[in-house]
């Protein structure tokens, strides 16, 4: 077609620029809330926006354009929310995290503008969608921090139309926060008690209406003020998190009722996405009515909801057109393919309970008429998640819809499977595609480079336990940090999630990639272990199936697995009940706590033998002598100490009865080739780094007389009488730890003390950086890095512990270390004398250099040398708690 020849106005551009110019940046953002997002227009608003290049006028770094930046994103962050596109909400907080910051700092400085609120109110705003993607993704105490700031931001500022919705979202978040109390059965004491807050909230929020002359009592209408109106739907958020939770705390009626309050305000308001909230939980209270609440659900304009009202609708309808809707209804899920749908594993929650509606309208059918896709897509459900790309969402996604898939299906082919080796192979195949994944997905992802040392640290880091006492009498032991106040194990909980949220969003960046499962790695194993005579592999699994499996065989109870594999050959003994092997985890916890003999007792080694080796002894013991056994614990199993297990008639822990290892999965062991850490080649310029954290109590004195050259030797922290070494010593700081990793050290020591924070959230361990901070395990993994390891170890109490998650996953320092490149790694699970490691780490080190004599190199076998000293201490020690004192590492490949 050819071009017009009319005239065009030669500023054609100039003037569409000056229109652009004419837009009010901030009053589109000050509107956002109330004539933008309440009637589900965000999309119009955020045009306007980036229209605008997000950050209105103004001079670079001038406060106002800061603050124009930080609110678009706010906008921009809630916009994600509300579609649930969570990790681009993350890459939107990441974005304009230093600008929201720096608004934050000026605040606290008092040199934001006082007479216009702009600035504030943006920064409160900002903190606020942080909170919501935070809180949407599970992660509740980085959500509580980040409303906790738009809440204080706010009060300071002034916005008191802006405080009932920001107050709302901080104590929903604190709930959610304390909610280990719901989830270990007190869960009518904890709804109730967030009830009573809810109640007292209201009723501030109220007082602060009537000081402002907001009038709650009426529905709103177009002509309402938009900050009364602002602070109408605040309220109304408040008056829905109360409905939730007296519904939750099983009180209808009055569940209702709040939301009857809150439905008017919300519908004066034309709040699209508070009034869907509010039928559904209108039909939840209401089952009588709840196909006209669905119905009405259906005919709002907001997306999620009405594919939320057609599942209900098709799960109150059951039978065949029900069970056909829920079909379609999964087809539309799995053929979605977009960057920001299921496969990112973000709106799974959504999948999962579709999935699980299936299931029960099958059930419910006649066995004729029942679909043979019930178990196939509970495995597509868990398949998806493994494409997740944000670890948040993963974690949370793995334990909660993964898992109890793959659990079933494990399930299903053990109590339908036989000794053939194929049954075998397809159990160990399951339990391998379903454990360990995340671990396993950082180690094929690009390992991320180290960073710099965290901005938030805990000043004056809490002392050791016997630091500022008398010494206790008898030996010393690497005792846990003394966590001196409640308000300093706040703290340290604050910085471990400070720097857990750092460790995930650095996989903004560089998403994880998802590793193929190892179809034949079942027959991987079975090669192992015919390749290298005399080995033998012990993998703890879990399964489950409470719903039944296939066939109308009964429910298979939570429980435990042990396959064995030796000489190529797979055995599955009978399963345990899964509450002995938590109650034994318990236990060995008790153990540790106690403060006169904070190790394993002589009876809790014993319990260990005869539930978890018992089992399965003839079975390694069959066929010869067994020169290498390696134990893949799962789940409670990694905070048990296998190795310290003693049997009937017998008083040698097991690591000194037989060479023994652990790993942390088959794929790992075989497939990523740690099973060659066992044999390594020592030469003469290896060197060995220190982090020493040391006093009375933790010595550190296993680095002296190891053999090992002065100039090889680099230590950071105070170093122990007649350790030699050439280089001065570095400060125990992060400039110190820097230095050593910097040196690509061949052996890594850190001596020292441990502690663990236990709790849902904001839990695990840490290790003392000198006097300076703490060092967590996400440290060691974005700032160490060990590329040409040969062995790590941990001399710190507790520090092996927090390796499981409920996910089966793997956690703790042992995830970061090998995500680091450590080699072999030993750690410690419970509080350890120091004279145990400090021979136990010695002797390690010297057989290390032994083994070289006056040649360049020659080939060291660390699980030999360390079965080799715990042969030694049978000599020293004869009575078996001894003997178990003085066992205190677990050596993991």
């Amino acid at each position: 077609m050819p071009q017009s020849t009319s005239p065009q106005p030669e500023d054609s551009v100039s003037a569409i620029l000056a229109l652009i110019g004419q837009l009010d940046v901030e009053d589109v953002i000050l509107r956002f809330d109330v004539d933008f997002d309440v009637p589900m227009r965000q999309d119009d608003a955020l045009r306007l926006l980036r229209l605008a290049g997000e950050s209105g006028h103004g001079r670079r770094n001038d406060i106002r354009d800061t603050a124009r930046r930080v609110g678009a994103h706010w906008c921009e962050m809630v916009h994600a929310d509300v579609t649930y596109k969570l990790f681009t909400g993350l890459q939107l907080i990441k974005a304009s995290r230093a600008d929201a910051r720096l608004l934050h700092d000026l605040h606290l400085r008092g040199e934001l503008p006082a007479h216009d609120p702009f600035a504030a109110y943006a920064a409160a705003r900002w903190f606020d969608g942080e909170g919501r993607i935070r809180y949407r993704l599970g992660s509740f105490t980085s959500a509580r921090i980040s409303f906790g700031t738009a809440v204080d931001i706010a009060q300071q500022a002034g916005l008191w139309w802006a405080v009932p919705d920001l107050r709302g979202n901080r104590e929903r978040a604190r709930f959610e926060e304390r909610g280990q109390a719901m989830r270990d059965g007190g869960k009518a004491s904890a709804t109730g008690g967030f009830v009573t807050e809810l109640e007292a909230l209201l009723r501030e929020m109220e007082e602060l209406a009537h000081l402002h002359g907001v009038d709650v009592a009426r529905p709103p209408t177009p002509e309402t003020p938009a900050r009364h109106r602002e602070f109408l739907r605040g309220h109304s958020n408040v008056l829905h998190n109360l409905a939730t939770a007296l519904r939750e705390a099983g009180q209808p009626a009055r569940s209702l009722a709040a939301t009857s309050r809150s439905l008017a305000i919300s519908e004066g308001l034309a709040d699209v996405y508070r009034v869907a909230q509010s039928r559904t939980n209108q039909a939840l209270c209401d089952p009588k009515n709840a196909q006209r609440h669905f119905e009405e659900l259906l005919t709002l304009p907001w997306q999620r909801g009405r594919a939320i009202a057609r599942q209900n609708l098709a799960l109150r309808s059951g039978g065949g057109p029900g069970l056909a809707e829920l079909r379609r209804l999964l087809d539309e899920i799995e053929q979605d393919d977009s960057a920001d749908g299921h496969h990112a594993g973000l709106d799974v929650d959504f999948y999962a309970y579709t999935v699980r509606g299936y299931q029960r309208t099958a059930e419910a059918m006649p066995p004729e008429r029942r679909p043979e896709d019930v178990l196939t897509r509970r495995l597509g459900l868990a398949r998806s998640v493994r494409s997740a790309i944000a670890l948040p969402a993963y974690k949370r996604t793995y334990a909660r819809h993964m898992r109890p898939a793959f659990l079933h299906a494990i399930a299903e082919a053990v109590v339908r499977g036989h000794d053939a080796q194929a049954d075998q192979e397809k159990v160990l195949s399951l339990v391998e595609e379903s454990a360990g994944r995340e671990l396993l997905d950082l180690l094929g992802s690009s390992h991320p480079s180290s960073l710099r040392p965290p901005a938030h640290r805990i000043a004056g880091a809490p002392s050791p336990e016997a630091s500022d006492t008398d010494p206790a009498p008898g030996p010393a032991v690497r005792a846990a940090l003394r966590a001196a106040s409640p308000e300093l194990t706040q703290a340290l909980r604050e910085v471990l999630a400070e720097r857990e949220q750092e460790y995930e969003e650095h996989f903004l960046d560089a998403p994880l990639n998802s590793v193929p499962h190892d179809e034949d790695i079942a027959h991987r194993l079975v090669q192992y272990t015919l390749n290298h005579p005399g080995s033998c592999v012990v993998r703890y699994f879990r399964y489950a199936a409470p719903d039944g499996v296939t066939g109308g065989a009964g429910a298979v109870s939570d429980s435990l697995g042990i396959m064995v594999c030796r000489d190529g050959r797979l055995t599955t003994v009978p399963g345990i009940a899964y509450e002995k092997v938590a109650g034994l985890a318990d236990q060995a916890w008790a153990d540790i706590a106690d403060p006169d003999s904070p190790w394993p007792s002589e009876a809790t080694c014993r319990r260990i033998w005869d539930l978890l080796l018992a089992p399965v002894w003839d079975h390694v013991d069959h066929g010869g002598t067994t020169t290498h056994l390696t134990l893949i614990p799962t789940d409670h199993v990694f905070a048990i100490p296998l190795h310290v297990a003693v049997g009937p008639d017998d008083t040698r822990p097991l690591a000194a009865r037989i060479p023994l290892s652990h790993s942390v999965s088959v794929a790992a062991f075989v497939t990523q080739g740690r099973h060659l850490l066992k044999r390594q080649l020592m030469e003469q310029d290896d060197d060995l780094t220190a982090l020493l954290s040391t006093d009375a109590d933790a010595s550190g004195r296993e680095l002296v007389g190891t053999g090992w050259h002065p100039d090889k030797v680099f230590v950071a922290g105070p170093p122990p009488e007649g350790l030699e070494y050439a280089e001065p010593a570095h400060a125990a700081d992060w400039d110190g730890l820097s230095a050593l990793a910097a040196k690509e050290p061949e052996f890594f020591v850190y001596a020292g003390h441990g502690t663990y924070l236990d709790g849902q959230e904001a839990a695990g361990p840490l290790l003392h950086l000198g006097s300076h901070d703490v060092l967590t395990q996400f440290d060691l993994a974005l700032r160490v890095h060990l590329p040409r390891n040969k062995l790590t170890v941990l001399g710190a109490c507790v520090a092996g512990q927090g390796m499981r998650s409920d996910g089966g996953d793997v956690l703790g320092f042992m995830r970061s270390l090998i995500i680091s490149g450590a080699g072999a790694v030993c750690l410690p699970l419970w509080y350890v004398l120091d004279i145990a490691l400090v021979q136990t780490v010695r002797a390690l080190l010297r057989k290390s250099r032994n083994v070289l004599g006056d040649a360049d190199s020659a080939p060291f076998d660390v699980v030999q040398a360390l079965h080799e000293h715990y042969l030694t201490v049978l000599d020293d020690y004869p009575n078996l708690a001894g003997r178990i004192q003085h066992t205190p590492l677990a050596l993991y490949l």
